[in-house]
């Protein structure tokens, strides 16, 4: 028992290695302050890229510092990222969360929660309105902080569950789940590259939600045994040949 303890490995660590065969290193090439992230991660969900890079970007262009963003009606900064999803509940949590900041802290900065543990910085990030598990990881992890937290967004969320790392439940049980998986030696660069590899290696370009290319997926031969991929039932992971 002692020795099949010793030689157990992370399914995540197959995971990532087929994937880095298939689309290389991503490795994070510049880091924002934890402040920018929390703005820029806070305007993203459920909308692609270019467009929530857009907003974030006209919203740096319009104010001197995120202080004068923080004091900025609702109604000017809905007019600024108007076209992501929900911006009406984007433009009113992300002003409020950052006045929150500045009442706990003194100032308008998350620095300090660099030497707190993974857990306890995500938590306090999540008591701000419209923080979720998944802004708060994107803070932890993308930021200048780098802390060991995998950002799950829809992509990861969905590939994992068809691969079977993780079964049904919300986007912070996934992360949980994931969480318990990634090996203590990883890194938040590796937790970075993870995310990168999972969403926009296998998630967008292989495995979208709908219609996903089976047959190029270098996982494909872990989905056929588990069924997945044909299937709306996710079964449990189990190492090959289980």
């Amino acid at each position: 028992m002692q020795l099949s303890l010793g030689l157990w490995r992370s399914p995540l660590e197959s995971v990532r290695d087929a994937l880095l065969c298939e689309f290389g290193p991503q490795r994070p090439v510049a880091r924002m302050d934890p402040i920018s992230q929390l703005v820029k991660s806070s305007i993203s969900g459920r909308t692609p890229d270019a467009v929530s890079w857009g907003a974030f970007l006209r919203l740096r262009a319009e104010f001197r510092c995120w202080e004068d963003l923080a004091r900025t009606p609702d109604a000017q900064v809905l007019e600024i990222i108007g076209d992501v999803a929900c911006a009406e509940d984007k433009a009113r949590h992300l002003t409020h969360a950052l006045r929150l900041i500045e009442q706990k802290v003194g100032w308008l900065s998350l620095n300090h929660l660099a030497g707190r543990p993974v857990d306890e910085a995500r938590w306090e990030l999540q008591s701000l309105p419209g923080v979720g598990v998944k802004v708060a990881a994107s803070v932890l992890n993308f930021s200048s902080l780098a802390m060991r937290a995998l950002v799950v967004d829809t992509h990861v969320h969905r590939v994992a569950r068809r691969i079977g790392l993780v079964g049904s439940g919300d986007t912070t049980l996934a992360y949980q789940a994931l969480m318990r998986l990634a090996p203590g030696s990883w890194t938040a660069d590796d937790l970075f590259e993870l995310h990168w590899l999972m969403k926009r290696g296998l998630g967008q370009m292989l495995c979208p939600d709908q219609a996903p290319s089976c047959g190029a997926c270098p996982l494909k031969h872990d989905c056929a045994k588990l069924g997945i991929g044909h299937s709306a039932e996710v079964l449990p992971w189990r190492p090959r040949g289980a």
